[in-house]
Parts: C-alpha cells; sequence; structure tokens
C-alpha cells in the first residue's frame, strides 16, 4: 500500500504542476501577443502624435572632402511642444539653429552621407547639436526629430 500511495501523491504533484505550467505559459501568452494587460486594456501599440513641425529651411553646402561634394537638402524640425515654437519664433534664435546646421553640414563627409544609414546619423547629430544650443522648455529637449523633406548629394 506504502507503494500505490506514494505513486497517488507523485501522480497528483504531477498533475498540479502540470496545471501550474500551462497556465502560466497561457498568461504569458496572451499578455505579450495581443491579449489583454494586466490593467485590463487592450494591448494596443501606442504611438505619438507629431509635435508642432517647424520649416528651417533648404541649406545647400560643399562638404568636408578633398574632391568637391555638395549636399542639398530641406529641413524641417518636430518640436516637443506648442510652448517651444512660441520661444524659437524669436529670428536670434532662427539665426542660430541655421548655423549650427550649416556647421554640422560642413563637417560631413560625402560617403558618409550619402546612403541612408548616413542620412540618418546626420539626422541625429543635427539634434543633438540644435538640442545643446537651444533652451529646455519644462524641462524637455526642444527639438524630437530632424526630418529631411528633400535630400540631393552630389
Amino acid at each position: 500500500m506504502a507503494l500505490g500511495k506514494r505513486t497517488l501523491v507523485m501522480v497528483i504533484i504531477g498533475v498540479l504542476v502540470l496545471a501550474v505550467g500551462v497556465g502560466g505559459g497561457l498568461y504569458v501568452g496572451l499578455v505579450m501577443f495581443g491579449g489583454k494587460n494586466t490593467s485590463g486594456e487592450a494591448g494596443e501599440i501606442q504611438i505619438q502624435n507629431p509635435g508642432p513641425m517647424v520649416d528651417l529651411g533648404q541649406f545647400t553646402a560643399t562638404l568636408s572632402d578633398p574632391q568637391v561634394h555638395v549636399v542639398k537638402l530641406k529641413i524641417t524640425a518636430e518640436l516637443d511642444s506648442v510652448a517651444v515654437m512660441e520661444r524659437l519664433i524669436d529670428p536670434g534664435w532662427v539665426i542660430m539653429i541655421k548655423d549650427e546646421i550649416i556647421k554640422t553640414l560642413k563637417d560631413q563627409r560625402y560617403d558618409d552621407v550619402r546612403y541612408t544609414e548616413g542620412m540618418e546619423t546626420l539626422k541625429q547629430d543635427m539634434r543633438a547639436r540644435l538640442n545643446a544650443i537651444l533652451p529646455r522648455v519644462a524641462g524637455q529637449l526642444a527639438v524630437r526629430r530632424v526630418l529631411f523633406d528633400e535630400y540631393m548629394t552630389q
């Protein structure tokens, strides 16, 4: 009888472990793959609405290469808030922004900016340099993204 009780206890423990494992797997699967999350809301991807956009103009600059190469682009900046946009309307800020963009372009090499990866790096570099000179509003960086409306290298 001791062997029968022992086997019965092992079977019951095995079934419980299996049930807990399957239940946990289902819970994790539902949470991660489109089921409801723990707060009861539908598991949706949150997309942030674009911030205010400011057209910074068209720029043409020679690149930092031994041979003559030119980049021509039109730039729009996505700002963090309307408060940032109101602050940057001042002509002094506009001139500082344009100067920083030209300096950023002049530091580039043709091989670094002619492909998509280089364009993205240039956008990040411009964003960082603009945020370094622009004031923060409510503790937030001024520029969320730099976008190219037109882009040509030659």
